[in-house]
């Protein structure tokens, strides 16, 4: 599906490229910053799947999330 994206500057982008669209998102949350490297990366690598492995990353935080919120530390099971 083709996403319309509109900047404050007046440019509009229409794309249904995951990594076109993370490419144009001014990102503050470190988590979503992290989200936006993973496409990157996955775009430079391999040049297609940066929705895939974004979706992948949002899950594996998600349930992190869980962990963490219950005071499990990320090394008590290495």
């Amino acid at each position: 599906m083709d996403k319309l994206i509109h900047n404050d500057k007046g440019n509009a982008t229409i794309s249904n490229d995951g990594a076109t669209i993370m490419k144009l998102l001014d990102v503050v949350h470190p988590a979503a910053k992290i989200l936006v490297d993973i496409a990157k990366s996955q775009e430079s690598e391999v040049g297609d799947g940066t929705t895939r492995v974004v979706l992948f990353a949002e899950k594996f935080l998600k349930e992190a999330k869980l962990f963490i919120e219950d005071g499990v530390h990320s090394k008590s099971y290495m």
